[in-house]
């Protein structure tokens, strides 16, 4: 499970991820826990975008805001069988950046890239009273890879930068995207904190 992930956007944030837009104001949070609004990355018309949205998954279904709360991790194995997430799923993916992320007590990072994507999906939910909309965000884990192993029998599932647009991409084959939520290869370095 991940609880904790670090992100420190950088100068090239817009340029890495090749956004079509600007936020006025981008958040600078390094650690970033569950409940907190942090930028994604979407597509909307073919452009991929960037969005900030809450980590914490309210599905369009639920029936009051607390679930997310306890959402913000979605097993890959629920997002590709379970009815309720079939519809993020299909049409409502997005990449999470970070620098890094937190299983337990250890840090993980990627060497030789500082900044990478988590697989995620993301979900609109109408507050019943008011019809406000809540966009908000799950990250989607996977069976640990052998690095990880040893720590915990989850992480989240780590997107290759080549395999980012396919994700994004709603014209991409459902076995494609379910390929791509197997385990990671990406090596990880680990350190205690």
């Amino acid at each position: 499970m991940c609880d904790r992930y670090l992100l420190n956007p950088g100068d090239d944030f817009f340029q890495r991820f090749r956004v079509c837009n600007r936020l006025p104001s981008f958040p600078k949070n390094i650690d970033v826990i569950p409940g907190q609004i942090e930028p994604v990355i979407n597509r909307q018309e073919g452009l991929p975008l960037v969005w900030v949205m809450k980590w914490g998954l309210i599905p369009f279904w639920a029936k009051e805001r607390g679930v997310g709360s306890k959402m913000f991790n979605v097993k890959a194995e629920s997002v590709t069988a379970k009815l309720g997430f079939k519809k993020a799923f299909r049409s409502q993916r997005c990449l999470i950046p970070a620098n890094g992320f937190y299983i337990s007590s250890n840090f993980l990072n990627i060497d030789n890239r500082p900044l990478f994507s988590f697989a995620g999906i993301y979900d609109i939910w109408q507050e019943p009273v008011s019809g406000h909309e809540v966009y908000t965000y799950a990250i989607i884990t996977t069976t640990s890879n052998s690095t990880v192993k040893p720590i915990s029998d989850r992480m989240p599932v780590i997107l290759r930068r080549q395999d980012e647009q396919d994700w994004l991409d709603e014209k991409t084959p459902i076995s494609k995207l379910e390929s791509l939520l197997r385990s990671s290869s990406e090596v990880l370095a680990i350190s205690q904190q």
